[in-house]
C-alpha cells in the first residue's frame, strides 16, 4: 500500500510547495523514508505535465491551460484510434479557431510574453505553388528529432489540427492526404493520420498532421514590437 497513487498525490504536493523540485528529484526525497515508492509510469507522465505547467492551483487554471487541454486532445485521439476509426465531428480541434491557444510549447510555457512582444520571429508557412498562407510557427507540435543537431532539418513541419484540414478531417478517415486550401490550387501539401506518423528524423509523432517542407515556402514575419517601440 501507499506505492503508487498515494506517492503520485504527495510528489505533486511537493511540487506545488517547492519549485526547485521536479518530480524525479521529489520522488527522490519520498525514497528516503520509504523505499519502496514507484508511481506507475502513467502517473509519471502526468506528474512531468503538471510540473511543465507550472503546477497549478486551480480547477479552472488546470483545465484553461494549453498543456493540459492538448494532453486531454491526444487522449480523446488515442482512444479514437484503438477502437480503429478518426475522432468524432464534435470532438475535432482546430488550433486556430474560438479560443484555441496555439500548441507551441515554448509560448504555452511562458517562455515568450506575448503581450509584449517577442524578439524571435514567427515563421509563416505557404503553399509553394500558389503561396497560400497554410500555418505559421506558433501551431509547430514541437518533438524531439533522433538525430544529431549537425543533421538537415526534418523533412515534415508536424500540426496542430488547423481549420482549413476541416473538410478533409471532418469525412472520418484515419488518414489521408492535406491539399491546398485554394480551390484553384489543390497541391498536396502533406499528409495527416491519426494513428501518428514517424518522421525522417525517427520519431513518432501522434496525431501525425504534417506538411511537407519541400511543398512550402517559409517566410520570417517580422518581429512585433512590444510597448514603448521596444523589440
Amino acid at each position: 500500500m501507499g506505492k503508487s497513487r498515494s506517492t503520485t498525490l504527495l510528489i505533486a504536493y511537493l511540487l506545488s510547495q517547492n519549485s526547485l523540485l521536479n518530480p524525479r528529484s521529489a520522488l527522490d526525497l519520498i525514497r528516503q523514508s520509504r523505499p519502496f515508492a514507484e508511481p506507475n509510469s502513467g502517473f509519471m507522465d502526468q506528474l512531468v505535465l503538471y510540473h511543465n505547467m507550472r503546477c497549478p492551483s486551480t480547477q479552472e487554471a488546470l483545465d484553461n491551460h494549453p498543456l493540459y487541454q492538448r494532453w486531454l486532445y491526444q487522449r480523446t485521439v488515442e482512444a479514437s484510434v484503438a477502437a480503429g476509426v478518426a475522432p468524432e465531428v464534435s470532438e475535432l480541434r482546430f488550433g486556430d479557431e474560438g479560443n484555441a491557444t496555439p500548441m507551441n510549447l515554448a509560448a504555452e510555457e511562458g517562455s515568450v510574453d506575448m503581450e509584449l512582444g517577442s524578439s524571435e520571429p514567427t515563421t509563416s508557412y505557404r503553399c509553394r505553388r500558389c503561396r497560400t498562407p497554410l500555418a505559421t510557427s506558433a501551431y509547430l507540435v514541437p518533438h524531439n528529432p533522433k538525430r544529431s543537431a549537425t543533421s538537415q532539418p526534418c523533412a515534415h513541419l508536424h500540426l496542430t489540427p488547423l481549420s482549413w484540414m476541416r473538410s478533409e478531417l471532418e469525412q472520418g478517415k484515419l488518414d489521408g492526404r492535406l491539399e491546398c486550401p485554394n480551390q484553384k490550387c489543390g497541391q498536396s501539401v502533406g499528409r495527416y493520420a491519426w494513428q501518428g506518423m514517424k518522421c525522417s528524423c525517427g520519431e513518432w509523432v501522434v496525431p501525425g498532421m504534417t506538411l511537407g517542407r519541400g511543398r512550402v515556402d517559409e517566410v520570417k514575419d517580422r518581429p512585433r514590437i512590444g510597448i514603448g517601440g521596444k523589440i
